[in-house]
């Protein structure tokens, strides 16, 4: 049901979400849909999760790989393929919800943190593998890294034409070198 939900918000919005339009996709009554969720807050929230554990699986992934891989690990979530397109079009239906719910807000703020100390984690294997500068402050580059995502996903969303995956991949290439950061071998592989 929590697939079908998600399927529904990624294609249409918040608005998409209705125990009848998850009845009828699962081709069930809206019975069966209440007797899974109490009520749409709890629905969103169990399509929110299941974005967010697709999205984490994809990070342990890259990290259970290369510790130090910063591209690979911030591709992992930018919006470059049909899966993380869908997982960025739920987690901005729930940031609309998350502005009137303080348990959501919650949420939201603590899965954003984890997503700095990834990226602070695998900065600071980078400083210490030499392959960033010594004396970089990795907490405010993590910020940077962390407040360019939400941006970069925003614009590709939005705006799909003009922010093509390339497009994600240069600006984050870019903002890498900015940090001192050799991107041409990732560049190399991103083309």
């Amino acid at each position: 049901m929590t697939s079908i939900a998600a399927d529904l918000v990624a294609r249409g919005g918040r608005g998409a979400l209705t125990v009848r339009g998850v009845a009828e996709a699962a081709g069930c009554s809206t019975t069966v849909v209440s007797h899974y969720f109490d009520d749409m807050s709890h629905l969103l929230h169990e399509t929110y999760a299941l974005s967010v554990e697709r999205s984490a699986g994809r990070l342990d992934a890259v990290i259970r790989n290369d510790p130090c891989d910063i591209v690979g690990l911030v591709e992992a979530v930018l919006p470059l393929d049909a899966e993380r397109t869908a997982d960025w079009r739920i987690w901005l239906a729930f940031w609309g919800d998350a502005l009137a719910s303080e348990a959501f807000a919650r949420e939201q703020r603590q899965r954003a943190r984890t997503a700095t100390r990834r990226f602070r984690a695998c900065l600071d294997a980078l400083v210490t593998e030499g392959r960033l500068r010594r004396g970089l402050d990795t907490e405010v580059a993590a910020d940077r890294i962390s407040a360019l995502v939400p941006g970069i996903a925003a614009e590709a969303i939005f705006d799909p034409r003009r922010w093509s995956a390339a497009r994600q991949r240069r600006v984050l290439l870019d903002e890498l070198a900015a940090l001192g950061f050799d991107a041409s071998t990732a560049a190399r592989r991103a083309s």
